[in-house]
């Protein structure tokens, strides 16, 4: 066997992060790139606030992806026309999941390595939830969110990037009584400039007014562009 050229490295993370300190040549086991797949599933909603269907997106850009070994992160990306894509894997037992879309999360089986590249077969999935109503959705210039609280919250509703950044606030921290309400995004990010990308994330915090540890209200739904 012809031997091939590798890095000598000092071991982080049990081997599986390495820090390359010289080349030599020597024989020995290959370091692979691990591929797969996300989907978004959002909800539209015409102007006049009628349902208009379910849209659902495999070529998403800048969803996180975080790579698990054991209980360590040992790779975290964002997906590039929805796929992710991790680089310098030793063999072994890998779990892919996702980032910055919380109360959403899904995660892989475990995905093994062993001699090859792998692509995943096992697609990350995240669908809307909670009951949030973006009148309309896709937004052109403004949409009208609304939102029912059955007590009295303290409600926060962000938009946030598809990393889980904040693009702009909605409602900060404000009180609001049982019943119907509604809040309103211009489009445009916290500076004023107008927000281009195709998708953001809606996300809807409510705890109780009258009692900060009692249970969170999550709801996050997908605003198209």
């Amino acid at each position: 066997m012809q031997p091939t050229r590798i890095w000598r490295c000092a071991p982080l993370l049990a081997g599986l992060v390495l820090v390359a300190c010289e080349a030599r040549d020597t024989t020995g086991p290959g370091f692979y790139t691990l591929r797969g797949h996300v989907k978004l599933t959002g909800y539209l909603v015409t102007p006049d606030g009628d349902f208009a269907g379910t849209k659902v997106v495999g070529d998403a850009d800048g969803v996180v992806v975080e790579l698990v070994f054991g209980d360590q992160i040992v790779g975290r990306t964002k997906t590039v026309h929805g796929v992710y894509t991790f680089h310098g894997l030793a063999p072994g037992g890998y779990v892919a999941r996702t980032a910055g879309a919380e109360p959403l999360h899904d995660e892989t089986n475990v995905l093994t390595i062993a001699r090859s590249d792998l692509d995943a077969a096992d697609t990350l999935r995240l669908r809307a939830m909670g009951d949030l109503f973006p009148v309309p959705n896709p937004v052109v210039h403004r949409t009208t969110i609304y939102f029912y609280v059955s007590d009295t919250m303290r409600v926060d509703m962000n938009v946030d990037d598809l990393a889980g950044s904040r693009v702009a606030g909605v409602v900060d921290h404000f009180r609001f009584p049982p019943g119907f309400w509604a809040g309103g995004w211009d489009g445009t990010d916290d500076t004023g400039r107008r927000a281009t990308a195709p998708m953001y994330w809606l996300k809807f915090l409510a705890v109780p007014a009258h009692d900060s540890l009692g249970l969170r209200d999550e709801r996050i739904h997908i605003l198209f562009r």
